[in-house]
Order: structure tokens, then sequence, then C-alpha cells
């Protein structure tokens, strides 16, 4: 029996509801997001992926947690089929996935999880070059780097920003390939030993655009990186859009062929850079405004302090901030929020220079190797200097000594760096309380007040 469209579409956002429990939040936003419910009949839930690859992704990886999400919905053993849509670039957005309304949980209400897009992408001065990168490809502005090389540590926006570029131009009916880079290496396997090699580069002649996430997992493949240096250069030769993200940049991919190395850094290099403070705030309170939770702002400001990792560590305390909710009735006291950020912190740790460094470049969002340099800079000196003014009043380092661990700086130009600091948290109260909260959480742990 064939259920009406609006009950299956109503059927699949019950089971969503359940696999996103299963699956981690970048699983869940990158995979099943994508995928749009056709029609339910008898027992068979039909969904539709943007692509083929995309499609074979799912049934190797996902095929099983969906039925069994699917069956659990529908309260009875079901299967699922996942077929390429036969309108990809243009599906109406009311037909993706929206929490049910009502929920799992009385009184509780259901958030979703938003599509990455470049709307939800929240900039910094350490992202800022890689997003209006991104954004530049995607929307065809004259002169934008392509391709365009992504890079930084984990959980730093990388496969957001790849996201967003599908998204934008998916929305134009651009048919986009996007690989994980041991998919396409497993892909490239199958095709040989299953002699579809012909069909696995059809894909790239008929493409409009390729991304692709983790490239560096192609490095040291000789066979992928032939194929893959194939589909670069049929793509780009054609003007096509092409962007990669990687945990390195491609000089420190030390098994890069040569011919791919040179084409990655003839296009835009753009890093992500550790999270400053006041971005690891704002992108706190999102986080926790999608996931329904209220907190107060002073509180808000102490956990983005104290934090010092990545989005994926911000979205994991939300998901424990969350889950303690539900347990608690629905409120959250300062000791179980105090609980719950311990995972995601550092304390108790000995102050000395070294950790006054790290501490002080990973809250300017910049590195302990800038500091140490001989950059005059004002977005590395300035932390230069907050950092000599800690070293000199949470240790009992001499002048010389903090001068010779900070870059081998002589006394002078320390003392110089302490009294601009005091000079200016003198005059400016809002720049004191930050300095004060950072000597704070070097010094004592820092506590919620």
């Amino acid at each position: 029996m064939k259920v009406p469209r609006r009950a299956a579409d109503r059927l699949w956002n019950h089971a969503c509801s359940r696999i996103e429990q299963e699956l981690s939040q970048k699983d869940f936003q990158t995979w099943i997001l994508e995928l749009t419910p056709r029609s339910f009949e008898d027992g068979l839930m039909t969904v539709e992926a943007p692509f083929g690859l995309y499609r074979d992704r799912i049934r190797q990886v996902y095929l099983p947690a969906l039925e069994r999400a699917v069956s659990e919905a529908a309260d009875h053993s079901c299967r699922v089929e996942v077929v390429v849509g036969s309108s990809v670039g243009t599906r109406p957005a009311n037909r993706r996935w929206s929490p049910p309304s009502g929920g799992q949980e009385a009184g509780r209400k259901v958030t979703s999880s938003p599509l990455k897009s470049f709307g939800n992408f929240i900039v910094g001065e350490s992202n800022r070059m890689a997003c209006d990168a991104a954004r530049a490809l995607a929307s065809g502005e004259a002169g934008a780097g392509n391709p365009l090389f992504l890079y930084g540590g984990v959980g730093l926006g990388k496969t957001h920003l790849l996201l967003a570029i599908a998204s934008e131009l998916r929305s134009r009916a651009r048919k986009v390939l996007y690989y994980q880079g041991e998919d396409f290496t497993r892909k490239m396997v199958d095709a040989l030993r299953n002699d579809r090699m012909d069909a696995f580069r059809r894909e790239f002649r008929f493409a409009d655009a390729l991304l692709i996430d983790d490239v560096q997992f192609i490095a040291g493949k000789k066979r992928t990186q032939q194929e893959f240096y194939h589909a670069f250069n049929l793509l780009h030769g054609a003007g096509k859009p092409i962007a990669l993200a990687s945990d390195r940049g491609p000089l420190e991919l030390e098994k890069l062929e040569t011919g791919l190395r040179s084409r990655f850094q003839g296009g835009l290099l753009a890093d992500l850079g550790p999270l400053d403070a006041e971005l690891r705030c704002r992108i706190l309170r999102a986080k926790l405004k999608e996931a329904d939770l209220e907190m107060e702002g002073d509180t808000i400001e102490n956990l983005a302090l104290r934090m010092t990792g990545s989005v994926r560590e911000i979205e994991g305390l939300v998901s424990r901030l969350r889950a303690a909710r539900s347990q608690s009735g629905g409120r959250l006291t300062t000791q179980v929020v105090e609980s719950l950020v311990i995972p995601y912190v550092s304390v108790g740790c000995d102050v000395d220079i070294e950790t006054i460094v790290k501490t002080v470049a990973t809250h300017f969002g910049i590195t302990r190797e800038e500091i140490l340099s001989r950059s005059r800079a004002r977005r590395v000196a300035w932390p230069r200097h907050v950092a000599a003014y800690l070293c000199r009043k949470l240790t009992s380092a001499s002048l010389p000594e903090i001068g010779e661990a900070m870059g081998g700086r002589n006394h002078s130009s320390i003392l110089r760096a302490v009294r601009s600091v005091k000079d200016s948290m003198s005059g400016e109260p809002a720049l004191a309380e930050r300095i004060n909260r950072l000597e704070t959480l070097l010094g004592r742990g820092a506590q919620f007040s």
C-alpha cells in the first residue's frame, strides 16, 4: 500500500530525529540532511540523493542505520532504497528534513541541525579569508581563486565551507561532485575491480564542480593520485570550480605527487587558524540558540574563554548541556555546567612562561611561533605584550629570563611591553577585564562567578 507523500515526509522526519541521535553531528549534517524522501510503499522508503557518488556512500556506510531508524519510526520492519534525485539542485526547501512536531519527549522542543551554508558560518579574523574565497568561488566571481585549497586543524570549519559551496552551486542547478578523500579512493578501486572505469570517469566529464574533503588521504596512493590528476585537469581546464580541504597545506603533504602539489599551489591557499576567544563566544552563542538553550551572557563568555578547542568541541559541550537539561527537568545550574565543561578545558596546570605564551596565542587566534617571532604586526605584537605582562605578573622569572624565553628579546623590550599593557588597562576597562580573565584562567583555574 502506497502512503501519501505528506505521510511519507512525516515518517522520514521521525526517522531522522532518531538517526540524529545515533550519528555524529558532522556525519548527520553532511550525509543525512541532503537526502529527500520520495515515497513509502509496502514497507519500502525511497529517498533521493543529490548524485551517484553520494548515493553510493549512503548505501555503503549508512543504509543499516537508515533502515533501523525508519523501522523504528514505522513500528515495523522496513527497507530503504537510495536513488539519485531527478530534481538535483532544484528540490524545494520544504522537502528537506524538519523536526517532527511534538518530538519524542513531551514538553521538549526538538531542534534540527541546520544545513551548512554561508549564512550560518560564523566569521572571525582567523577564517575571514577562507570564507570570502569560498563565497567568491561559489558565486563565480571574476578572479576567484580556483582551485581553492582550504587547510587547518580539525573542527575549524573546512567541511562547513565545502558544503556551503555545494549548497550555493546546487541552488543554481549545478551538478556538484563531493568526495571525501577516502571515498574517492574506494570508488576508484571498486571501478577498477569491476571494470567500470569508463563510468567512473564519465561522472567528472559531466560535473559542474568538484569538491574534495580530507584530500590528504589520497597522498601516497599512486593510482588514486593519477586518476585524481586527470579529473582535476579535466574540470580545471574547462574553468569549473574546484575546492579542496586538508588538515595541512600542500607543501606539508609529503607523499603528494609533484604535479598535484603544483596545481594546488597554483590556486588560492586559505588557512583557517585557531579560534580566538571572541569567535568562540559567538559560535557558542549560536550553538546554544540552535539547541534552544538559554544561558547568561557572563557564563557564555566565561565558557568561551576557558575552552581553547575547535567548533566540534563547542558542539560537544552543547550536546552535553542539552542532554543534561532533559535529565534535570529543564534547569541547568551553575554546578551542572561546571561539571560538564571539564572535558573541554585544561585546569590545574603549572603556570610557566610556555603555558602563558600558548594560552595567550590561542586566546588571540595566533600561533605560539608568531608570538616568539620578530613580526611587528599589530595582530602579533599586542598579544606578545600581553604574554610578557602575564609572565611578569604570574611567574617569578626575571625580565631577562622572560625575554630569552620569548624569542631572545632583551629585558628593556619586555619592560616596555609590560608598561604598555598596564597603561592600556588603566584607560580601557573592557581591556582590563579581558586580561584579568586571562589571568584568572591561568592563575586560578577560572571558576564561574
